[in-house]
């Protein structure tokens, strides 16, 4: 009876998996569709292309003095424009200091001269004497002692050194008037009336600078000296924009680079000129401009002759950008890269025209992965 149950049982789990196996659902095969990333791309345009370098310096005068005077004595008068800011012609009095000492010296001078040249006369006028008699005496040819060339001399050279002495006199009397070297403006003075000064021993007395041009030291490195195309100096146009607007406030060219190379940064400098910078007082200040402002500067270098201009967005690991073929896969090309700046990069060899080039970001490169192109607006 127990083999009877056993063997009914068996048969019933059998039956009952034949059934759940014949009536299971059946899963349906799911499609598996292939996902395409879209890329924007631009065609690659080979053409003439100008390298405009980035910098950036301080604007300063052409030309700028300490003052200095050169003889000694008390200040007793100051000029009407030798105050900080304003502005003095060329030959203007600044100050002047007190004459007395440098007139006495002149009128012992002039003594001098005079006594010299007296005594210069009386020996010529014995020389030639002392010639006569012994002519008369006919004694043959004379020596230069019985001639009195000696004295005569000595009196010739007494009347050089008097002359010397004066003009010595003359010009220290006339440097008590210190007198602008050029047209320009005071910075700063250090003396006032009553202030003694001890000539070029009391170190500069102030400080001023030209009118005229101006100009900006502008740092390089080494690759873009080169880029500068340096014997080509003179050409090479700047353009000073404001550091903070970015707007254009003045223009000027490459007037030299400095012959050596900063041990402290290892950059070169060059020097741009900015013509008339600071207008004399009649032309009116230059609004836009001042000594000491902090400028950018927009350098024109060499021009290539074939060259490819691509947004900084399409290269890749400093000198690869990726490419679309012609059967709408991703190609790595590397590039060479002439320079490279905040907007966009210049690329020189490594591309061909009408090359399909991404410009659009890429989160995972698979070598070889299809894309869908879409050109760029």
């Amino acid at each position: 009876m127990k083999n009877k149950i056993t063997l009914t049982a068996i048969i019933a789990v059998l039956l009952i998996s034949s059934l759940l196996f014949w009536i299971q659902p059946k899963a349906s095969k799911a499609d598996n569709p292939r996902l395409i990333t879209k890329v924007e791309y631009m065609l690659a345009e080979s053409k003439p292309t100008q390298i405009t370098l980035q910098s950036e310096g301080i604007l300063m005068p052409k030309v700028e003095s300490q003052l200095i005077p050169e003889v000694s004595g008390k200040v007793i008068a100051l000029g009407e424009n030798f105050y900080p800011g304003k502005f003095f012609e060329l030959g203007e009095l600044l100050f002047k200091i007190d004459p007395i000492d440098y007139e006495d010296r002149l009128k012992k001078a002039e003594l001098g001269l005079a006594q010299a040249e007296l005594i210069f006369l009386e020996q010529t006028a014995l020389s030639e004497q002392a010639l006569l008699d012994w002519q008369k005496l006919d004694l043959g040819n004379p020596n230069d002692l019985v001639l009195r060339k000696p004295q005569l001399k000595q009196a010739e050279k007494n009347l050089a050194s008097a002359q010397a002495n004066l003009e010595l006199a003359s010009r220290e009397l006339s440097k008590t008037r210190f007198t602008a070297p050029y047209s320009g403006y005071l910075l700063n003075r250090s003396i006032d009336l009553g202030t003694v000064v001890n000539g070029s021993m009391s170190g500069p007395v102030a400080l001023a600078y030209a009118s005229g041009d101006g100009e900006v030291r502008l740092s390089l490195n080494e690759r873009e000296k080169e880029l500068l195309k340096a014997q080509d100096v003179g050409r090479n146009k700047v353009r000073l924009v404001h550091a903070s607007t970015n707007s254009l406030l003045a223009e000027g060219f490459i007037d030299r680079v400095e012959a050596s190379l900063n041990p402290k940064n290892r950059l070169f400098y060059s020097v741009a000129l900015v013509e008339n910078a600071f207008p004399e007082k009649d032309s009116g200040p230059n609004p836009q401009l001042s000594r000491g402002q902090y400028l950018k500067a927009e350098i024109d270098g060499i021009i290539l002759e074939a060259a490819f201009t691509v947004p900084n967005v399409a290269l890749h690991r400093l000198n690869t950008v990726y490419v679309i073929n012609s059967e709408n896969l991703l190609v790595e090309k590397q590039v060479s890269v002439v320079q490279s700046n905040s907007h966009h990069t210049i690329i020189s060899h490594g591309l061909n025209p009408d090359d399909r080039i991404v410009i659009s970001p890429i989160a995972f490169y698979v070598k070889g992965m299809e894309v869908e192109p879409i050109k760029a607006e």
